[in-house]
């Protein structure tokens, strides 16, 4: 029993970070974004109306997240006093976390949407471009992405080398 109520609050503190990190920019950061999304359009190209469209998207998936992200802080709300019940129910943790997992694949389907949108805006070589670039930030196609250790990628080599080394990076 104690077996599985640790590894439901692992799961659960797993979901959480993840939720969290998906959420708004940080608050002590103010601009940071902006030079995120001026680094991108370097990069890809970007015509004035095309970052005048993203931009607009970026508006649109704000308040569009807006309400997921509570219900997301209204989830982990219910798992945290669940969990720090005076004898934990189970049943309501399992329920509790398997409620994120559920919250998390939407916030993670509403984010792909939006990358399909943005990538609706580019031209060819601009969408090969995105394409190589969340690739590259992401671990490829069914992988998570993250960090992958000094050793890079599970092979137990070094990483590869970015196939396009003026890429913006996060932060």
């Amino acid at each position: 029993m104690k077996k599985i109520l640790g590894m439901t609050m692992v799961a659960a503190a797993v979901l959480a970070a993840g939720v969290a990190w998906a959420a708004a920019e940080p608050q002590g950061r103010p601009g940071r974004g902006e030079a995120r999304f001026q680094r991108m359009a370097e990069y890809l190209g970007l015509t004035e109306e095309q970052q005048a469209t993203w931009k607009s998207l970026h508006e649109q998936q704000k308040a569009e997240m807006e309400p997921l992200m509570q219900e997301g802080r209204e989830l982990h709300q219910r798992l945290r006093t669940a969990m720090d019940a005076q004898n934990p129910d189970p049943a309501a943790v399992g329920a509790a976390t398997l409620a994120l997992k559920q919250h998390r694949e939407k916030v993670k389907a509403a984010h792909e949407a939006f990358g399909e949108r943005l990538k609706g805006v580019l031209n060819g070589e601009q969408k090969a471009k995105f394409d190589a670039f969340k690739t590259a930030h992401r671990g490829g196609p069914g992988r998570r992405g993250g960090f992958k250790g000094h050793r890079g990628p599970r092979g137990g080599g070094p990483a590869e080398a970015p196939s396009t080394p003026t890429a913006p990076t996060r932060g």
